[in-house]
């Protein structure tokens, strides 16, 4: 029996360890022929840099060939589809100082309002198949392999991941989105979503905004769990004990840990209030604890030097530097190893708080049982809607009681002497949206994900 063969694109270094670090693209190799299409990976690369090595796998160097007609796309469609203006993230972002500043996208957006009607998201990706042409080294691609199907991580989200979609429905080849975010749906960045012919959620809520929001056919939705956190179910993944992973860090066992996740890059409310935690812990508003620092994976390491030498607290990057992956990117760039997600898991395991802006890692610390605690910034008010408008991808962790969103810092400081004082309160609430959010809980989502493909190939 003839092997068929898949095209897996993946672009973005915060998801490629789900796919090519995990047991994902070893077990899809079993079935499949693999051709991974990435802008830093070929064959001896992935090699030197430990990524899975198989037969049935190989890696190709793949940049993209019509950005300019992308990037015009990109910027008229953040313009001028309104097919998702009731969501809250893309209220806020019109109302952000990066879209009011922009006087060609605003001179746009009113210009194409009496036509709002037309500007849909499938109307700008017609448009897109239209005008994007099909490179050669493509076409000698697919004569090659005869792919058979065509998997992104997100459904065209990034560009290098909207192109492939494109080209594959030029060419009749089917597609799949298969590894992206919560959020991907219900942000702002929805309004770039080119419709993949299959899609691979985490959960029915997914799902459900999957078909209500963005009109994919129910039939070609599958929950498949979340292969990023398999990590956390799979008992093989040994971890130091509570007192070794403290001490390592340079904190003490005895005391109660934070875990403070920072938002992203220039979020500067993040240092004032790691200062403040300090201060309370100093001058017992708060009992004295460990403060462990977690950045955003965009998040600078630099800006946070004043907090280095300060007894009981640790500041650390999400993950390892992805060394010239992108010598034109202004940031440096950062890809999560097997190692990150060992330290994520213990980090996890044995912090006794979360405190952080919305972010993804508010799900992976319910998972632990670990209270969270979401705070608002009196600087940010519109981002504030985040956690309390019923369009928002947020909004059921709040509507469960599953988090506690502190308004001003009293607020904070109280919280955390609640939840220090009852580590148990609102564990209901949290099991709830576990049970919600992570329908499977057996480190087997990649497995699912891959032998879901027989059902579309």
């Amino acid at each position: 029996m003839i092997m068929k063969t898949i095209f897996l694109f993946v672009r973005s270094l915060i998801l490629t360890p789900d796919l090519l670090h995990t047991d994902y693209l070893k077990y899809l190799s079993q079935r499949y022929h693999v051709v991974v299409f990435n802008p830093f990976l070929d064959d001896e690369r992935a090699r030197k840099e430990s990524y899975f090595s198989s037969p049935n796998v190989s890696y190709r160097i793949w940049n993209l060939k019509n950005r300019r007609v992308l990037a015009a796309f990109k910027f008229l469609r953040t313009a001028c589809i309104r097919q998702l203006d009731f969501v809250s993230s893309v209220k806020i972002f019109y109302g952000s100082g990066a879209f009011l500043k922009d006087k060609r996208a605003r001179l746009l957006r009113f210009l194409s309002s009496p036509l709002k009607k037309w500007m849909a998201m499938d109307f700008f990706t017609s448009l897109e198949s239209f005008f994007i042409k099909i490179p050669p080294e493509f076409m000698n691609y697919c004569r090659v392999y005869k792919p058979s199907l065509i998997i992104t991580a997100t459904p065209g989200i990034q560009l290098f991941e909207a192109e492939a979609i494109l080209l594959a429905k030029k060419l009749g080849i089917p597609t799949l989105a298969t590894n992206f975010s919560w959020d991907n749906l219900m942000s702002f960045k929805a309004v770039r979503v080119r419709q993949p012919d299959f899609l691979f959620v985490w959960n029915d809520v997914m799902k459900k905004t999957a078909v209500d929001v963005h009109r994919f056919d129910p039939d070609k939705v599958f929950v498949t769990g979340i292969m990023r956190f398999d990590r956390y179910f799979n008992d093989q993944i040994n971890l130091p004990t509570r007192e070794e992973f403290l001490s390592a860090k340079g904190l003490n066992p005895k005391y109660k840990t934070i875990l403070f996740a920072t938002a992203s890059r220039n979020f500067s409310y993040n240092l004032e209030l790691i200062r403040d935690i300090i201060d309370w812990r100093a001058s017992g508003r708060i009992p004295y604890s460990n403060l462990l620092i977690r950045l955003h994976p965009v998040d600078r390491y630099s800006v946070y030097g004043e907090f280095f030498r300060i007894p009981d607290v640790f500041v650390e990057p999400a993950s390892r530097e992805a060394v010239n992956y992108s010598p034109e990117s202004k940031h440096k760039l950062f890809e999560m190893d097997n190692a990150d997600f060992a330290n994520l898991k213990a980090t996890l395991a044995y912090t006794d708080l979360n405190i952080n802006f919305k972010s993804t890692i508010t799900l992976e610390s319910l998972i632990f049982d670990k209270p969270v605690i979401n705070y608002t910034d009196p600087t940010q008010p519109l981002l504030n809607q985040i956690y309390f408008n019923e369009h928002s991808y947020y909004h059921p962790i709040v509507k469960h009681g599953a988090v506690r969103i502190s308004s001003n810092k009293d607020e904070l400081a109280n919280l955390i002497n609640e939840y220090f004082s009852n580590p148990k309160l609102d564990h209901e609430n949290r099991r709830k949206v576990v049970d919600m959010y992570l329908p499977f809980r057996d480190s087997k989502s990649y497995k699912r994900n891959v032998d879901m493909l027989e059902e579309i190939i």
